[in-house]
């Protein structure tokens, strides 16, 4: 049995490589098992949490702070629970760590690296692009769909300064990603490269040790169109990133 993690960050990927990864036969791949909402892939494999029920954002913050020695306490018992329960026909099973939850959790990451957990470390190196599709889903509240379903268009605007500040953040995390990583049994897979979907996913079969098998994407992003149609104020983001040395994210 391959006990593994998908190690990224938001807006890479991540639930496109799970759910693909998930249909696959011998691979049981979950969402985020440290979040504490059953709105993950696999909900029955949500944290178990407590606190108020509620969309609120100051309300999502208050639970966290309820949940904090809960988080603590119990991560790894949950986590262990996890890899131990296999069903007939498994040979890979995994769940999808954001950087974020090391923060919050650091003795988890100890403990996978000291189990030999096998970590897919997911990377979209543009982190123009990435910033602006966070953006983008705060807009239109819609971050995946399914192949057969056109995304609602939009056009928003960015703010400049904060965008810059945030590209910047994800540069160290990208970078902290794979500083992180360092001496696990790993495969470093982008963002950039899912143009060569089949080669990747051959890999990744590989890496896990189960049967290499054609799979397609059983999700499409949203928004597959230029970013100049839909920010409102492109020219002068364009304009901002030139200013910042961030040129090599404008292809």
């Amino acid at each position: 049995m391959t006990n593994f993690i998908i190690f990224t960050t938001q807006r890479s990927g991540s639930t496109v490589i799970t759910r693909t990864l998930d249909a696959h036969p011998q691979i049981f791949c979950a969402g985020e098992l440290l979040q504490t909402s059953n709105d993950i892939h696999h909900p029955e494999w949500h944290f178990p949490s407590r606190g108020f029920d509620s969309t609120s954002h100051a309300v999502q913050r208050l639970n966290k702070l309820i949940n904090y020695p809960n988080l603590k306490f119990r991560v790894i018992p949950h986590i262990k629970k996890f890899y131990s329960t296999n069903a007939k026909g498994e040979s890979a099973r995994g769940f999808k760590l954001m950087f974020t939850h090391i923060k919050t959790a650091p003795h988890l990451w100890q403990y996978l690296k000291q189990s030999n957990t096998k970590a897919i470390v997911l990377i979209r190196r543009n982190v123009f692009k990435t910033t602006l599709s966070r953006y983008r889903k705060a807009e239109n509240r819609v971050a995946h769909t399914a192949t057969n379903v056109n995304a609602p268009s939009i056009r928003f605007t960015v703010p400049g300064e904060l965008l810059i500040k945030q590209m910047r953040d994800l540069e160290r995390v990208n970078k902290n990603l794979l500083q992180f990583s360092e001496g696990m049994d790993r495969l470093v897979i982008y963002y950039e490269d899912f143009g060569n979907w089949d080669s990747m996913m051959e890999n990744i079969q590989r890496f896990l040790k189960v049967d290499v098998l054609p799979v397609k994407a059983v999700l499409q992003k949203v928004g597959a169109g230029k970013w100049q149609d839909e920010v409102e104020n492109f020219s002068e983001i364009e304009s901002l990133l030139k200013q910042n040395n961030f040129t090599q994210y404008l292809d």
